[in-house]
């Protein structure tokens, strides 16, 4: 399957899910700022989204992506994490680091302390 497909198919199950979470989104005609979404929270606030579509493990139980470009910019307020293979969905606020590694499962060495848990991030996050 061609990248773009793949990444079109993590746009449409974020617009999905988000449309089943309750949300308001927009997509931008063109995509020139590194904005896949904008979406409305009930409190009227947009967050702007990026979505990254994931098609393997490559460190066996971490979902890895590289966030470089987005660093320093204040382009983005979450990132949207679409894992192909199990069709899910981690929503994890950007907080203007290099890199995001979320574990899907355990490691060999059972380590569980200071690991970010895909499923933690299950739904949208709600700004205060």
């Amino acid at each position: 399957m061609h990248s773009l497909n793949k990444g079109k198919m993590g746009e449409l199950a974020v617009q999905k899910s988000l449309i089943e979470q309750g949300y308001n989104i927009y997509a931008p005609v063109v995509d020139s700022d590194q904005v896949d979404l904008v979406v409305e929270l009930t409190s009227g606030t947009m967050k702007r989204v990026q979505i990254k579509t994931v098609t393997e493990l490559k460190r066996g139980t971490s979902i890895e992506v590289s966030l470089t470009k987005y660093k320093n910019t204040n382009r983005i307020d979450v990132v949207a994490v679409y894992f192909l293979p199990k069709n899910i969905i981690a929503y994890y606020p950007y907080d203007n680091s290099h890199a995001l590694s979320l574990a899907i499962t355990t490691g060999k060495n059972n380590q569980t302390k200071n690991r970010k848990w895909f499923y933690s991030y299950d739904r949208f996050p709600e700004f205060s």
